[in-house]
């Protein structure tokens, strides 16, 4: 199996939360990811909120590439690489990624003095391929902004005071997609008087590349870096940078005014190509200057060995997937996308210095390119569960909605909040055969349609995303039943399997019910404001498919075998453990026109084995039918179009 291939990395993030609108708003959000396309037509792609964010930038063709950020006072500029390093002249204000209007120019309500930027290149010239990032350090309100370097030289009128500089030179191959970047830092630089500053950002003083000793044999291919500085009035503003080359920085030391962090945030690596195909990606500490030793090694005992095994579908035409790493701290974040085989495997060495970095991982069964409006992602915003071995199955199917059983942190969806009133119902698009899955479709030809019914009356229905919400006063005890159908034929993703599925979920909600545990704090809850205090986990069921096929989900089997777990909606344990008292499984050959009840022996507690003939045509999808109930009332019967493919 040939090794990971790496389509490039990128880049950084400063958290950016959409909580407080979400909560204001009352409506569960549909997703935590906004997407917006830069003048250069790449795309910015923002995932998670609050802490938990990262940035990823695409190309056209669905690729990702590398790029600066710049955060500060509210706004997120994002400036990719190829870019800076075209040499031509840009907007900076057209990459400001924040919703909120573009920054006016400066008002002169300070003394005004005259900063000039001569960049130089590693030969001595003047280098035009440069970008600064210029910050004042005694108030960022007064000036913060990106500066392109025309010709190797830029002049602005700044408000006289004290500054922080960071001049990225930047080199990329459009073909390799590689990107090697020159990082010169000023820390502290003094623009006053009537005469003109002048800033040398000289190239050839960024002599320390970054890098790292991994304890295996690897390659480098992809980096980011984050330099914060926190000003004397006590604001933050960063610069994140990153390459898929490599990344050199000037050395400089600890900040005279405010404080300075410096980290590697993510470091990426790749094994060589052999049958045990791995990778690192690693963080490091900060420190308060940036040292002139850049080589980092990992602490053995705060690796992960993480074991993925890439689950496709059977008509997946390239037999890629995408997989990328993020990490994200109190200082922003980023990481790198690469494209693996698919099916496939890969053995991840996640390793953390400090217990501030939290690690997310992202899977696309299919590579879509250029179809970058629909892709399929799998995601898991808390991969790294601290020292030791973890093994994980992505997109095996059948892929289906379920509430789910969740170990890390989440957001619930069914849950109370009995003081205020306000109900949640909700269920994850698609889940594989992992526990702690949850996918949705990007595509806007998915369609779906969600509808929630109390006592047999219909109290909420809406098309194109499956959460709603009740407010209070309306938590009425009484059976609550959620009905969800879903389609993906239209969504333009090449998919063969799952294309179509109706779930029904019946439970009851009884005021006091020991069957409605509080949802863990590590959780949140839509219905107590993004605050898990005071919400119960409603006893809906979710089933666990793990049916016996190849990382296509195919079957060669005579007689087809599935493993059906049946349980409750839960975090981290929480939830309801009311028996399950039966479940029965029933396949179609002919698209539903008729159903064969398969033979479905209970094996233990909430776990039942089926078996079917697989008699029909090689390269047929059956269809499957499953029901199961609990021993207070609640129900599910899910059905799933084309859900694996003979072979």
């Amino acid at each position: 199996m040939a090794t990971t291939t790496s389509t490039g990395a990128l880049t950084a993030s400063a958290a950016v939360s959409t909580a407080a609108a979400t909560a204001a708003s009352g409506v569960p959000a549909r997703s935590a990811v906004h997407v917006s396309t830069l003048p250069n037509g790449d795309r910015v792609t923002v995932r998670g909120s609050g802490a938990r964010t990262s940035t990823m930038v695409t190309g056209p063709d669905g690729h990702s590439v590398p790029a600066v950020q710049m955060d500060v006072g509210g706004h997120a500029y994002v400036i990719p690489v190829s870019v800076i390093a075209s040499g031509q002249a840009y907007d900076s204000a057209a990459y400001d990624t924040t919703a909120a209007a573009r920054p006016a120019a400066v008002t002169p309500h300070y003394p005004l003095s005259i900063l000039e930027i001569d960049g130089i290149g590693l030969d001595g010239g003047a280098a035009a391929q440069a970008t600064t990032f210029l910050f004042n350090t005694d108030d960022m309100k007064r000036y913060a902004k990106p500066i392109p370097l025309r010709g190797g030289v830029a002049r602005v009128a700044v408000p006289s005071g004290n500054y922080w500089a960071v001049t990225v030179f930047a080199t990329y191959d459009p073909a390799t997609r590689d990107a090697t970047e020159h990082v010169v830092t000023r820390t502290d630089l003094a623009v006053t008087g009537s005469g003109t500053t002048t800033l040398t950002a000289d190239e050839r003083s960024a002599t320390a590349r970054v890098g790292a000793v991994t304890p295996r044999p690897s390659t480098a291919d992809g980096d980011v870096e984050s330099i914060a500085r926190t000003d004397a009035a006590g604001a933050t503003g960063q610069v994140s940078s990153g390459s898929t080359g490599a990344t050199w920085v000037t050395p400089q030391p600890a900040a005279r005014i405010g404080t300075l962090a410096y980290r590697v945030v993510q470091f990426g690596a790749a094994g060589p190509a052999g049958p045990d195909p791995y990778r690192y990606d690693l963080s490091f500490p900060p420190a308060d200057h940036i040292d002139a030793n850049q080589t980092y090694r990992p602490d053995p005992s705060r690796i992960q060995t993480s074991h993925n095994v890439f689950a496709t579908d059977a008509v997946n035409p390239a037999h890629q997937a995408a997989w990328e790493m993020a990490a994200t701290g109190p200082n922003g974040g980023g990481g790198t996308e690469h494209i693996v085989p698919a099916p496939g495997r890969l053995t991840d060495y996640l390793g953390v210095s400090t217990d501030d970095i939290d690690w997310f991982a992202f899977y696309f069964p299919v590579e879509n390119v250029p179809n970058q409006n629909s892709e399929l992602e799998f995601t898991d915003l808390g991969f790294y569960r601290g020292p030791g071995e973890t093994w994980r199955a992505w997109g095996h199917g059948p892929l289906t909605p379920q509430v789910g059983q969740y170990t890390n942190a989440m957001a619930c969806n069914a849950c109370v909040n009995p003081s205020n009133g306000v109900m949640d119902f909700g269920i994850t698009e698609f889940a594989d055969s992992d526990p702690n899955s949850a996918a949705r479709d990007l595509g806007s030809g998915y369609t779906e349609t969600f509808s929630v019914y109390r006592d047999g009356v219909q109290v909420a229905t809406q098309p194109g995303w499956p959460h709603t919400e009740l407010p209070g006063p309306t938590a009425q005890p009484g059976t609550y039943r959620m009905v969800y159908d879903a389609d993906t034929t239209g969504s333009g993703l090449p998919m063969s399997q799952s294309t179509k599925t109706h779930t029904d979920i019946t439970f009851r909600y009884a005021t006091g019910s020991a069957e409605q545990p509080a949802l863990p704090t590590d959780d949140f809850c839509y219905a107590g404001g993004f605050d898990s205090t005071g919400c119960e986990i409603l006893p809906a069921l979710s089933l666990d498919y793990q049916l016996v096929t190849d990382g296509s989900d195919t079957s060669r089997l005579p007689v087809q075998l599935l493993d059906l777990g049946v349980g409750h909606q839960s975090y981290q344990g929480q939830g309801s453990h009311a028996a399950i008292t039966g479940a029965t499984v029933s396949v179609s050959y002919d698209a539903g026109k008729t159903w064969v009840p398969a033979v479905v022996a209970p094996t233990r507690d909430g776990h039942y084995l089926a078996a079917w003939p697989n008699n029909a045509p090689k390269g047929s999808t059956p269809w499957l039918k499953v029901t199961a109930t609990d021993a207070i009332g609640g129900s599910i019967s899910q059905t799933v179009a084309n859900a694996y493919t003979i072979g």
